[in-house]
């Protein structure tokens, strides 16, 4: 098994990773919007690139909720934003979550062909590791980024995953560089990502509280997984 990390949405290249394990991680915000969904049992999500596309969805399920972001604020007419704690049991129990986001969802779009596509965050990510570590395969993690340019909160989750399966995996130089990121910056993790151009700009329009929610570990026991047009949870 070997692990390698996409460090922007851009370096995946379907042609390459046809065959491997894909993990999209959006900790900014939508796999832990995912996690927090899923842990709070909603039916599905399906994702979606563009506002107009999930508005056209939400004709054909008009049950179904409308959740994401532009510029990190909720859409107008959305039942919900991208903010994990918007997703209570209360609000997606049982419900379809048509999402689209500016990063994450276009990411899980764009990796859709691979073998099998899961999402992480750091709120689930022992749980995703103990599933690549049942279905070994070659994978690859594909940091969403912002708006196509790195993303340092992601490319630390990659790192703390690579480090997670360092032991039965050989690790690409893009997955050894995460890891070493990871392992330099786990004891300070929240002041050092606090410090990034994401969080500062989550903190500027009123959304800091975000970042010290997606950066919780191991909080839920999820793994959300992407076929077929739909994420639904890996059974447990």
């Amino acid at each position: 098994m070997q692990i390698n990390v996409c460090l922007t949405p851009g370096e995946y290249v379907i042609e390459q990773y046809r065959d491997w394990n894909a993990v999209v991680i959006d900790v900014f915000r939508a796999t832990s919007s995912m996690a927090a969904a899923f842990a709070n049992k909603c039916a599905t999500v399906i994702p979606v690139e563009t506002v107009e596309e999930a508005l056209q969805k939400k004709q054909t399920q008009p049950d179904a909720l409308l959740a994401g972001e532009r510029n990190a604020l909720k859409v107008n007419g959305f039942d919900l934003g991208n903010s994990p704690p918007e997703f209570t049991a209360d609000a997606v129990r049982d419900k379809t979550i048509i999402m689209s986001t500016t990063n994450g969802t276009v990411a899980l779009v764009k990796a859709a062909e691979s073998a099998a596509v899961y999402t992480a965050s750091f709120v689930n990510a022992a749980a995703v590791c103990r599933t690549l570590r049942e279905h070994s395969r070659d994978t690859v993690l594909i940091c969403a980024g912002r708006k196509g340019e790195f993303a340092l909160e992601d490319a630390l989750c990659a790192g703390l995953l690579a480090d997670r399966l360092a032991d039965l995996a050989a690790l690409s130089d893009s997955a050894q560089f995460a890891r070493s990121a990871y392992r330099e910056v786990s004891p300070q993790l929240l002041q050092r990502v606090s410090e990034s151009r994401h969080a500062r700009y989550l903190s500027e329009i009123g959304l800091g509280k975000d970042v010290a929610w997606c950066l919780q570990y191991d909080i839920f026991d999820v793994v959300p997984c992407f076929s077929k047009g739909k994420v639904r949870v890996v059974p447990g």
